[in-house]
């Protein structure tokens, strides 16, 4: 009997197959073995293809980074609107990327897991968390939002929950409201997007202080 041959696999079926698996366990705990077996073909396969582990990762967040490096609202310099404004448009543009390629924000963000360790990625983010930490200061400074906690903080948070319901399974109408989505498709009419919600909690007044 002729014994039976392993399918042959591409850069792009290692790409695939490892993006699929950082989602699902993390990077972390993906191993180029996992990836091997998920494939059906051996580790030294493998390597014709890629050099390791971090060539792989950064391959897979790659997108990620080349889109949010375009989006003029990470790194536009102010051109005279209001803060919160120019703040709404980061947000929702970071919304539309993870809900338009939610498996590769969530590596790259770490969703449901640590986020991707490429230090590329590392300093992309942090642009991302400056850009709107900036925007929150000036922001505060005109007293359009609270300023509770640090611009810095609250830029973490923000992103945190933008991007971790916009690439963790929920849908376009939960994420945008009536706002149009990634798909063009416009959400329930009359319904608060995601960066409506959290953008109101920052305009909105603070309460006065707890009663004992």
């Amino acid at each position: 009997m002729t014994p039976s041959r392993r399918p042959r696999r591409g850069r792009e079926d290692v790409l695939a197959a490892a993006t699929a698996l950082f989602h699902e366990r993390g990077h972390d705990a993906t191993s180029m073995s996992d990836i091997a077996d998920r494939l059906g073909v051996t580790k030294a396969a493998l390597y014709r293809h890629v050099r390791g582990r971090a060539e792989v990762l950064r391959e897979v967040t790659g997108p990620v980074r080349a889109h949010l490096r375009s989006l003029p609202a990470v790194s536009a310099a102010a051109d005279g609107r209001s803060p919160v404004a120019e703040l709404t448009e980061l947000l929702d543009a970071l919304a539309r990327a993870a809900a338009a390629d939610p498996v590769r924000h969530a590596v790259f963000w770490g969703v449901g897991a640590t986020p991707s360790p490429d230090a590329a990625d590392a300093v992309c983010r942090a642009s991302v968390a400056g850009r709107l930490a900036h925007l929150l200061a000036r922001a505060a400074g005109r007293g359009e939002t609270r300023c509770d906690l640090g611009p810095s903080v609250t830029a973490r948070l923000l992103v945190g929950a933008v991007v971790g319901t916009a690439a963790g399974g929920a849908d376009e109408g939960e994420v945008f409201g009536g706002r149009q989505g990634p798909g063009g498709e416009p959400g329930a009419e009359g319904s608060p997007s995601v960066v409506d919600v959290l953008l109101d909690g920052l305009l909105r007044p603070p309460a006065g202080p707890r009663r004992p």
